[in-house]
């Protein structure tokens, strides 16, 4: 039934745009940043780069980033716990990022980035996925595979590369949003742009609430976001921005777990921010950039056990790309950062060296350099590439982390890719230090990755991509007799498949397929069948469509007795009256699906949201 819905959605609406449009025939040779420090064309990079522009975050009634690229992108899942916020805890916490089966838990082997900006919490070394919206983005691109040699520890798995929106017009330009609709669920939203000669900046503010959709689960979040940037001279720039978010919630579901008898609730208040100072260069054979950044993270949970971490993060950035020759690339590039973290407070009482929900005030220090290399050969057809970096830290051992990959593309019919590359996390202070099961002995776990790659561009707008990949872990951390300790181990292999087809001006259809074998048994928040099917329609002027179907197999959920399956039909339909004011509306769950995909937390059914939209 599902997928009859969609698919009769789809059928009208190609048959509509068919009456009042023509077949588009140009293809664009796509560059991206992601898995290089320089832009290349997707084609010519050995590695798989998913790549979500802002047409199609827009086309997404959903504000929350990482819930847009959940299934749109292959192999990528993220936990969810209800309609709104992801929120943190030892139980109810949403917002775990698996790529091909790796990341999640507390300890993400994902790495979220702004801009090619590293960013993580410090105790659980893993990114606060209410951070990231959807407002201010341009693009993201998702590295599916190890991006440790460009971006060190955490991206072991992959890389999300948010990538922020430049301002192109001259003038002030702004626009705000507002909706409301099921549990008394409201998202206000507005952002502006200004561009003067060699000055532009972009700012951002958005305020979030709603009930929840169980009794006592209401969640609020306000953040703002904002950069500038001076073009010196035409070969220099200086650019700046800040973050700042603070999300509160009631969670009645924790205490549920151990105790089914309580009522009691509880609350957490959430404040992250994020800091930077950048300049860059670009010259006819050489660009590059620098950067110095400062995050800083204050969370507390009230709980039994009254939780309170405070983390920072100092880091600076900085890379050259030389071209000694039209086939040649070179890029030099060197880390460094120091990151920090401590609970003062556990159980209501004052810090005390030793207890095992407290840590003092740790640090660690790493500073790595490395290097990537390309050469095309053959008319720019064959592409080689390695790259290799020192990971030095004060506290582990250093890492010698490498990639090698070959992408081949005869006389651009269709592109060949394959690659072998080495990812790597340091252990986040909660392994190291924190609770019970503490060991500051750990190292580094250690990830290789294969993959060959097949993509295929037509002329009549259609694009596919067929991957194949084998993982293999080592040295992963587990707990065993309540001690944590390098001994895990895994082996995941899969396939993803992703098709994107434009085949009138006004309609576009995108899909996605992954498979996922592990030898891991009960490996939570990874599907073992993930599918994404798409259609985005301008029917006409003024009008869009939107359409998607995400479906779930074999998912298991701890405290579940059976895995999840499900498929969710999503909708989003809006009207433009003019250049300067719209209306749209929202419908999510079409079929009111029942599913779990935390523990404890029932998943909405059918949601409806509408609002409007103003711009200037």
């Amino acid at each position: 039934m599902r997928f009859m819905l969609l698919l009769a959605f789809a059928t009208m609406s190609l048959v509509a745009a068919a009456q009042s449009d023509s077949v588009a025939s140009n293809v664009l040779d796509e560059l991206v940043v992601t898995g290089s420090n320089n832009a290349v064309a997707k084609r010519l990079l050995p590695y798989t780069v998913s790549v979500v522009d802002r047409a199609q975050l827009e086309a997404s009634g959903n504000t929350q980033l990482l819930s847009v690229l959940s299934g749109r992108v292959p192999s990528l899942f993220v936990t969810e716990r209800g309609i709104l916020g992801f929120g943190v805890g030892s139980n109810g916490g949403a917002g775990h990022i698996k790529l091909r089966g790796v990341g999640g838990d507390r300890a993400s082997a994902v790495l979220m980035m702004v801009d090619g900006q590293p960013q993580f919490a410090g105790i659980y070394s893993h990114s606060i996925a209410d951070f990231y919206s959807k407002d201010y983005v341009e693009k993201v691109e998702v590295l599916r595979g190890p991006g440790s040699v460009l971006y060190g520890s955490n991206a072991m798995a992959g890389v999300v590369n948010v990538i922020t929106r430049k301002p192109r017009e001259n003038g002030v330009h702004g626009s705000l949003s507002s909706m409301y609709g099921s549990y008394n669920t409201s998202l206000t939203r507005a952002s502006a742009t200004a561009r003067y000669g060699r000055f532009s900046a972009l700012a951002s503010v958005s305020y979030d609430r709603t009930d929840g959709n169980v009794e006592n689960f209401d969640f609020k979040q306000w953040s703002g976001y904002a950069k500038a940037a001076f073009d010196i001279s035409r070969f220099w720039n200086i650019g700046a921005d800040f973050t700042l978010t603070n999300f509160k919630g009631n969670d009645p579901i924790y205490p549920t777990l151990s105790n089914p008898e309580s009522t009691d609730i509880y609350f957490q208040s959430i404040t992250r921010g994020e800091a930077s100072l950048s300049t860059s260069n670009r010259y006819e054979s050489t660009d590059g950039v620098a950067r110095v950044y400062y995050s800083y993270g204050n969370h507390y949970i009230d709980d039994p056990r009254h939780f309170h971490s405070l983390d920072d993060r100092f880091g600076v950035l900085a890379y050259q790309n030389f071209r000694p020759s039209d086939n040649t690339d070179i890029t030099v590039g060197f880390d460094f950062d120091t990151y920090s973290g401590e609970i003062p407070m556990s159980g209501g009482t004052a810090h005390n060296p030793g207890a095992m929900g407290t840590i003092e005030r740790k640090t660690i220090t790493e500073y790595s350099p490395y290097l990537t290399m390309s050469q095309a050969m053959v008319n720019r057809e064959l592409v080689l590439s390695m790259g290799l970096r020192m990971a030095n830290s004060d506290k582990f051992k250093t890492q010698w982390v490498p990639q090698v990959g070959v992408s081949y593309s005869p006389l651009q019919l269709f592109t060949v890719k394959a690659s072998a590359a080495m990812g790597y996390r340091n252990p986040s202070f909660r392994e190291l230090y924190l609770y019970r099961m503490a060991n500051p002995d750990l190292q580094p776990e250690k990830m290789w990755n294969y993959e060959v790659a097949l993509s295929k561009s037509f002329m009549s707008g259609l694009e596919g991509s067929l991957t194949f990949y084998y993982s293999r872990g080592e040295n992963m951390i587990q707990t065993v007799d309540m001690k944590n300790l390098n001994t895990g181990s895994f082996i995941n292999k899969g396939i993803e498949l992703s098709l994107s087809w434009r085949p009138l001006q006004r309609l576009f259809v995108n899909a996605s397929y992954s498979y996922l074998h592990t030898s891991l048994t009960n490996l939570t928040g990874a599907p073992r069948h993930q599918y994404f099917l798409g259609v985005d329609w301008h029917a006409f002027k003024g009008f869009t469509a939107s359409a998607e179907l995400k479906g779930i197999g074999n998912l298991y959920v701890a405290g579940q007795v059976d895995n999840q399956n499900y498929a969710l039909l999503n909708m989003k339909l809006a009207y433009d009256f003019c250049r300067y004011a719209g209306v749209f509306c929202r419908l999510d769950n079409m079929t009111d699906a029942r599913y779990v995909i935390n523990r404890g937390y029932d998943m909405p059914g059918f949601t409806a949201m509408g609002g409007v939209k103003l711009q200037f």
